[in-house]
């Protein structure tokens, strides 16, 4: 995993092909919100932890993450590229028998509001979580 940028308001990582590095996206996530409430911490690692799972197991390299912690608009963003433009994100149902589709619930409850945008090579999944606790 390739840390492109880090400053103390962002964290900007290309993900590695194969291997899916959840521990690494949530130690940045931490490292960058140093300070910050723990609700606001773990929420930001859980939709970050989603995200990036979703690219990995349904769309094609190359996929890259950022953190931006915007204190202005009192939200922290995750962005998640990947190299599937025309596949989009959808809401699965949650239930016990299976474990996949309920990512985008959990982003969903976590975040203020999430999208998507699409451009011709990839596509941005987001999502802002509040730092108002």
């Amino acid at each position: 995993m390739g840390v492109i940028g880090r400053s103390s308001e962002h964290v900007d990582l290309v993900l590695p092909e194969g291997m899916l590095p959840l521990a690494d996206v949530r130690a940045q996530v931490r490292r960058l919100l140093l300070g910050m409430h723990e609700n606001v911490v773990v929420d930001v690692m859980v939709v970050a932890t989603e995200l990036v799972s979703n690219a990995y197991h349904h769309a094609a390299p190359p996929r890259r993450v950022r953190v931006l912690s915007l204190p202005e608009r009192e939200v922290v963003r995750v962005e998640v590229e990947d190299g599937t433009p025309g596949r989009f994100p959808q809401l699965g149902r949650m239930g016990f028998l299976g474990r996949r589709q309920r990512g985008l619930l959990l982003v969903n409850g976590l975040a203020q509001v999430w999208g998507h945008n699409r451009f011709p090579e990839f596509k941005t999944v987001w999502a802002d979580i509040s730092t108002v606790r």
